[in-house]
């Protein structure tokens, strides 16, 4: 019964453990007889400002203040299970919202408790929970991440065996200001104009988080001035994921492939909550996709770098060893030459002592 609470897919031995920490999307069992799910109850006040707080723990708090939130945590399988409810570490990587494996901690966090650690929970019912953050006295400004996991699990059928585990979470990004609030902002690169392999037109533009706070960023594009003094839009445009401080990401407008190349007059307007920025440009589409180029390794990087060290290193033996030879041989000839001319000196004098006798 347990364990078709947690199916995983097991593959000659292997388990590939399921995490997902969208906050509202339980998370189903492979042999479709329910799931675990886990989402925020009520609202806080940031969420107002942030759409990010409808579904994650997102707020501000001052060094030496606490926040509380509940979470529910409901089982929609015929089978009773033991729920594990817990914090872990989670962080941006090449801009994208990653989870730790395990229990690893972060500073958000060790700052995080739960009021019920095990939740026994039967078929088809509900239990809430409530998630404490403590944010000590001294901590730093800045943002946070971490995942409030709500996770089931199995022990091995054998001794020796895998252990099938199962999880799904809530993201928390939590704010550390000591006066107001982070300040937010972003900027929009510049507008350009480019086909996708299969010929669809797109406007690309790249933004910048240059806030302390992740940003949920979307707004729309507008065409006009075109062939004709036709105009299109407006059409959606938006990130596929939060943006976090110092990171950027490229926004993507598809367009309809019978678009005329222009030119246009592209007018992007992108917007949070409480920000808004506009872009504005004339672009004309390219013909064709641009043909693919080969990627060029960054002397900046450190593979590239050791290689340009080795290869500088051997030509460096490369050319001592050349000159080394090259000293040999002038070396043996000059040798030989002095003891030709040796010889025939004493050839001479011999000659000439004979020629006098």
């Amino acid at each position: 019964m347990r364990r078709r609470l947690i199916a995983l897919l097991l593959v000659t031995g292997i388990i590939i453990p399921a995490s997902s920490a969208l906050g509202a999307r339980p998370h189903e069992t492979t042999d479709g007889s329910g799931s675990i799910g886990i989402r925020l109850v009520g609202e806080s006040v940031s969420s107002r400002s942030n759409p990010l707080g409808r579904l994650y723990i997102v707020d501000r708090l001052a060094p030496g203040t606490r926040l509380q939130r509940r979470v529910e945590i409901s089982n929609s399988t015929g089978s009773t299970g033991d729920v594990a409810v817990y914090a872990a570490a989670a962080g941006f990587h090449k801009g994208r919202f990653g989870f730790a494996p395990g229990r690893s901690r972060n500073e958000l966090a060790g700052w995080t408790s739960v009021s019920r650690r095990i939740l026994h929970l039967p078929p088809d019912s509900k239990a809430f929970d409530t998630v404490t953050i403590r944010v000590p006295k001294h901590a730093s400004s800045g943002e946070r991440y971490a995942v409030i996991w709500a996770e089931v699990s199995a022990p091995a059928s054998t001794v020796g065996g895998v252990t099938l585990v199962n999880r799904v979470g809530v993201r928390m990004y939590v704010s550390v200001s000591a006066g107001g609030a982070l300040r937010s902002n972003f900027v929009i690169g510049r507008l350009t104009a480019k086909r996708s392999a299969t010929g669809q037109p797109l406007v690309v533009a790249r933004v910048r988080n240059t806030g302390r706070r992740t940003l949920e960023i979307s707004g729309s594009m507008t065409l006009s001035r075109g062939p004709g003094g036709i105009r299109t839009g407006p059409l959606t445009a938006k990130l596929a994921a939060p943006l976090a401080p110092g990171h950027s990401k490229l926004v993507m407008v598809r367009l309809d492939r019978r678009l005329p190349r222009g030119p246009w007059r592209a007018h992007l307007r992108l917007r949070t909550r409480l920000i808004e920025r506009a872009a504005v440009a004339t672009i004309t589409f390219p013909r064709r996709a641009a043909a693919a180029k080969p990627p060029i390794a960054k002397v900046g990087s450190g593979g590239s770098r050791r290689m340009i060290l080795i290869g500088i290193l051997l030509a460096l033996l490369a050319v001592a060893a050349l000159t080394l030879i090259h000293l040999g041989r002038w070396s043996r000839r000059r040798r030989a030459f002095a003891r030709d001319a040796g010889q025939g000196s004493a050839a001479r004098i011999a000659s000439s002592r004979l020629s006098g006798s």
